[in-house]
């Protein structure tokens, strides 16, 4: 009989193809991940994986192996949450969100989440939108909720559960504080910081200052909105971001809030879930309790 541990371990190396972002997602050592490979290619009788100098590509019987590998692990994880107390309440979910929904809420979602399944264990974890599609896809992650781009990709199914304000920030300080909306013409050597949350709007406004024929300062991007937010306050530049995620600061003075005048921005919240998986009660109380937040905010 095949280890349910070292099929778990093959599907993590060929999630990216890569011993060492197995090692890293495993929380392994490269040389154990190697080595329960080649257990799983003893058992098995034959390898599942060439490597070609320094690439690692599956072999004809490794990519026959990954469907049934895939089916056997979701097998394991229903079996355990069937015969677990109860059911409903035990196992494990595991869910990647975007950092700065997450700040806003996870503290009501949880309390939600908490009130039916309070025994059932979490991970909560933020990735980005291509890391969040290849570990749905191999069932390391349960769900995503996104604040970010629309997008589509094969074997996810995409709820949109409404859209954010974004919104321009500045330094109090600044020109530009005290202006109502900002104008393309406002930006002219102004250096942008962005995040990945915001994709859909950095369109509209690199295309409204080519159009405005406006020359800012080199964009900058950035992984997180706290660095951003930093960064605006020391007066370095200014910003696109979500609305809710500088609502202290700008209660506080510390950042000044505007309207883009080309026309409201927004991002859409997004869940995001395998569509093939079996859905587990933990899962679907996840979502609702995600559903019932953005339903009442």
């Amino acid at each position: 009989m095949l280890e349910m541990r070292l099929l778990k371990t093959f599907l993590a190396v060929a999630a990216d193809c890569s011993f060492r972002k197995a090692a890293e997602a495993l929380h392994l050592a490269p040389s154990t991940v190697t080595a329960q490979v080649k257990s799983l290619e003893d058992d098995l009788g034959f390898p599942v994986f060439d490597r070609i100098g320094r690439r690692v590509l599956l072999t004809e019987q490794g990519s026959r192996l990954l469907g049934h590998a895939r089916r056997l692990v979701d097998m394991e994880a229903e079996t355990r949450r069937a015969l677990g107390s109860g059911g409903d309440e035990c196992g494990e979910l595991s869910v990647r969100i975007s950092e700065s929904l997450g700040v806003r809420c996870m503290p009501d979602v949880l309390a939600r989440f908490r009130q039916r399944f309070p025994e059932t264990r979490l991970h909560i974890s933020t990735a980005s939108r291509l890391g969040l599609a290849r570990d749905l896809r191999h069932g390391s992650t349960d769900l995503g909720l996104l604040l970010s781009e629309p997008f589509s990709a094969a074997g996810l199914h995409v709820e949109i559960l409404g859209r954010e304000r974004l919104a321009v920030i500045a330094p109090p300080g600044s020109p530009l504080a005290a202006l109502a909306q900002v104008r393309p013409g406002d930006l002219e050597g102004t250096s942008l910081f962005l995040t990945r949350h915001v994709w859909s709007a950095r369109r509209l406004i690199e295309e409204a200052l080519l159009e405005a024929h406006v020359r800012s300062a080199p964009v900058v991007d950035c992984s997180s909105v706290e660095m951003v937010k930093r960064c605006v306050m020391a007066g370095l530049g200014v910003s696109v971001v979500p609305a809710f995620a500088v609502r202290e600061e700008v209660a506080r003075g510390a950042l000044a809030l505007l309207d883009w005048a080309g026309g409201p921005l927004s991002a859409p919240v997004m869940l995001v879930r395998h569509e093939e998986r079996w859905v587990s009660p933990a899962v679907r109380g996840f979502m609702e309790a995600v559903r019932e937040y953005f339903g009442a905010s």
